[in-house]
C-alpha cells in the first residue's frame, strides 16, 4: 500500500514538472512565432519599398530613351523572298529640359556603365531627399542630391552629392566597392551631366572618413588653401589611382558620399574630378 501511494504521487509530481514545461515550450513557440512573423512583414516591407523605388528611376530614365534604327538585316525564305527586317534598339539621349519638367529640383543626371543612373537634385536641405526620391514620392531610397550649402552647385570647386547605400547595390550601394582596387579598376570613371552638358570625371581617391569632418569643406577663400584641401584628400586615399588634382589648374571635383555597412559613424567616399566634355 504505502509503495502504490509513493509511486502515485511521484507520478502526480512528473506530470505537473511535464505540464510546466510544456507550457513553457508552447510560449516559447509562439513569441518565435511572432517573431517571425514580424521579420517576415519586415522585410516584405523592405523589398515593396526597393522595388518601388527601382521602378521609379526606371521610369525616369525611359524618358530619354529613343529609338535607334541599325542596318537592316535580308533574308531569303523558302520560296526565294528578300525579306527586310530593320533591327530597331533604344538609345539613351539625355535630355535636362524632360528632367526639369519631372522634377524642378533637378539640376542634373549621374550615370556609370550599367551600375549607376540617377537625376541629381537640389533641395532647400540635407534631410528631405534622403527619404524621397526625385519625382517627391516618400521612399527610404530617398535621392541623388546635392548639399544645399554649396554654392555654385554642379559647378562648385567641390560639389558634395549624398546618396543612400542600399543593400540591393542600388543608388550609393556600390561606392563601398571602392574599397577594393580592382573594383576601381573596372570603374575608374563617371559620366556627369550638368545642366545641358555632361562631362566625363575621373576617380582621383576613395576612402572612408568620420561622417563630419574636413572632406566635407566646400568654400575655399583661395587656390592654397584648395590645394591644402585637395593634398589632404590625396593623403586619405586607399590606393593611388594615377590621377592629379590641382587648385592651379582649376580643377573642379565631385564627392560622392554614402553611409558604411559595417559602422554608422563612417563614410565611404569617392572623389572624382571633371574631365573632358561628353560629346
Amino acid at each position: 500500500m504505502d509503495n502504490s501511494m509513493g509511486r502515485q504521487t511521484k507520478k502526480k509530481k512528473r506530470s505537473a514538472k511535464y505540464y510546466i514545461l510544456e507550457g513553457i515550450r508552447k510560449i516559447i513557440l509562439v513569441v518565435a512565432l511572432g517573431v517571425f512573423t514580424y521579420a517576415s512583414y519586415e522585410l516584405t516591407n523592405i523589398y515593396l519599398n526597393y522595388k518601388e523605388g527601382d521602378e521609379a528611376y526606371e521610369n525616369m530614365e525611359k524618358m530619354f530613351e529613343i529609338p535607334n534604327v541599325e542596318a537592316s538585316e535580308q533574308e531569303t525564305d523558302v520560296y526565294g523572298n528578300t525579306i527586310v527586317n530593320s533591327k530597331q534598339t533604344t538609345e539613351w539621349n539625355y535630355d535636362f529640359n524632360k528632367l526639369v519638367s519631372a522634377n524642378s529640383d533637378a539640376v542634373g543626371w549621374i550615370r556609370q556603365d550599367n551600375i549607376i543612373s540617377y537625376p541629381i537634385v537640389a533641395g532647400t536641405d540635407n534631410t528631405y531627399y534622403l527619404t524621397h526620391n526625385a519625382l517627391h514620392a516618400e521612399n527610404n531610397a530617398g535621392a541623388i542630391f546635392l548639399d544645399y550649402r554649396v554654392e555654385g552647385g554642379l559647378e562648385a570647386q567641390n560639389c558634395i552629392i549624398y546618396g543612400h547605400d542600399m543593400l540591393n547595390d542600388s543608388m550609393f550601394g556600390t561606392l563601398i566597392k571602392y574599397r577594393s582596387k580592382s573594383y576601381y579598376n573596372e570603374h575608374p570613371t563617371f559620366d556627369i551631366y550638368i545642366g545641358e552638358k555632361g562631362y566625363k570625371y575621373y576617380v582621383f581617391a576613395a576612402y572612408e572618413t568620420e561622417q563630419i569632418g574636413d572632406t566635407y569643406s566646400y568654400n575655399f577663400a583661395s587656390d592654397e588653401e584648395y590645394q591644402n584641401y585637395l593634398d589632404d584628400c590625396m593623403g586619405r586615399r586607399l590606393y593611388d589611382t594615377g590621377v592629379g588634382v590641382s587648385a592651379a589648374e582649376k580643377n573642379k571635383i565631385i564627392t560622392l558620399s554614402t553611409c558604411t555597412r559595417h559602422d554608422q559613424t563612417k563614410r565611404m567616399i569617392v572623389q572624382i574630378v571633371r574631365g573632358e566634355e561628353l560629346q
